[in-house]
């Protein structure tokens, strides 16, 4: 093969991977907000950047003053959000008896009498098995056996001083419980609180969407109303908030659906419409329901009336769990967000074989106003003008060189065998 060929199929090869680069273009941009300090930050996707993506979180990049790209990890609130927590009981008293039978004597204090099948004990990390006495009473002078030669191997841990054993007994409400922990063997072992868990539920946080349109009509034949919701842009909806005006007592089948296709039967169009959740309006409720990422620019809300009067909507309100881009980020820097390209695949950073490194608590930033990439912007960063037009053009003439040369090389080699 000649070497002028080939430097002509590498030239072209650049030329048709560069003009496939310019055929991808974000479409959107958001400033993000300034940066008070060197570190990673959570920058709020809000509601008007989400609305205009292509590609469910993938089509979003941030980048610098200069124009590289910032990796991130994408962080989305979940609709409920448990807490647990440990809560300490009092003990009354700890003692440990240096003479025979040598035992450790704990007593804890139960105020409210709650029942209580099992205690979390804190303890300094040892690699010992202890036999264990558990018994109560409700004066700290009569005592009651609850459990007897409770068998207790310590499990210790290699990251931190102190670990939580479970200690497991028969539902038991005395006021105080007396642990006797069998120390002729060997030391005792440093119990440092006693306690139990509990949980906490809090519903994620939400961001509110822009009021859609809101358009009414009622299906009299059908015995229901059919109130379409609209909006300019996609919307990814977690929540619904139904309000209706009324101080009459109503309770109402009704469900949400999207318009799934139209069919023309005789010239005449007849639209189908698919439930995405049945729900229920009733007078004795906030008439709030939860989604599952539901994304769609319009959708439809009709109502079971019956033989009742049909409900006005007076609005609807639609909420999306909060997300977050999780970025390190430098003081007084310049970011911007891009987005609004279907062709853009998902990112891949190394950070995110790092996200249990990343501090919880870090700062939030905002964004800007959501505005449209200009041609003019694009121009700037392209460093030159091309119309989508040309590049199509280009492409089909690339690929025509590229099938040219590859023939006339093929037509080259054989000649070179025959010589």
């Amino acid at each position: 093969m000649k070497n002028s060929n080939i430097k002509s199929f590498i030239l072209l090869i650049f030329l048709f991977s560069q003009i496939s680069l310019f055929a991808q273009d974000f479409v959107w941009q958001a400033k993000v907000g300034l940066v008070s300090q060197n570190s990673y930050q959570k920058i709020n996707l809000n509601p008007s950047i989400i609305s205009k993506m292509e590609n469910g979180f993938d089509d979003i990049r941030i980048y610098d003053s200069k124009n590289i790209e910032v990796p991130y990890i994408l962080e989305s609130e979940n609709l409920v959000n448990k807490s647990d927590y440990f809560i300490e009981y009092e003990i009354v008293s700890k003692e440990n008896i240096n003479k025979w039978p040598y035992y450790t004597r704990l007593i804890i204090h139960n105020p409210y009498k709650n029942n209580i099948t099992k205690f979390y004990l804190v303890i300094k990390n040892s690699d010992v098995t202890k036999s264990l006495k558990l018994s109560g009473s409700d004066d700290k002078s009569n005592w009651y056996i609850i459990k007897d030669n409770y068998q207790f191997q310590s499990v210790y841990s290699n990251q931190n001083t102190s670990e939580i054993e479970i200690m497991n007994f028969p539902k038991s409400n005395y006021e105080y419980f007396e642990i006797l922990i069998d120390d002729w063997k060997n030391n005792p072992i440093n119990i440092l609180k006693a306690g139990y868990f509990d949980s906490s539920y809090e519903e994620g946080k939400f961001s509110k969407i822009e009021a859609p349109i809101i358009i009414q009509e009622e299906l009299s034949a059908d015995k229901q109303s059919l109130v379409k919701i609209q909006y300019a842009y996609n919307q990814l909806i977690n929540k619904l908030s139904v309000d209706i005006p009324t101080s009459d007592f109503y309770f109402r089948k009704a469900e949400i659906q999207i318009k799934d296709s139209i069919i023309y039967k005789k010239k005449k169009p007849e639209i189908y419409y698919r439930t995405i959740k049945e729900i229920t309006l009733s007078s004795n409720s906030s008439n709030t329901f939860y989604l599952d990422n539901f994304k769609t620019k319009e959708f439809y809300l009709r109502i079971y009336n019956k033989d009742n009067k049909a409900l006005k909507i007076d609005s609807v309100n639609a909420y999306q769990l909060n997300n977050y881009l999780i970025c390190k980020l430098e003081k007084r820097g310049s970011y911007i967000l891009k987005f609004g390209d279907k062709n853009t695949p998902k990112a891949e950073y190394d950070l995110a074989y790092f996200i249990n490194d990343i501090p919880t608590d870090i700062p939030n930033i905002d964004c800007s106003n959501v505005e449209k990439i200009s041609s003019a912007i694009m121009q700037k960063e392209a460093g030159v003008k091309i119309s989508k037009t040309y590049i199509w053009l280009a492409i089909f003439l690339v690929i025509s060189f590229l099938a040219y040369m590859t023939f006339k090389m093929l037509k080259d080699m054989k000649k070179e065998q025959k010589e």
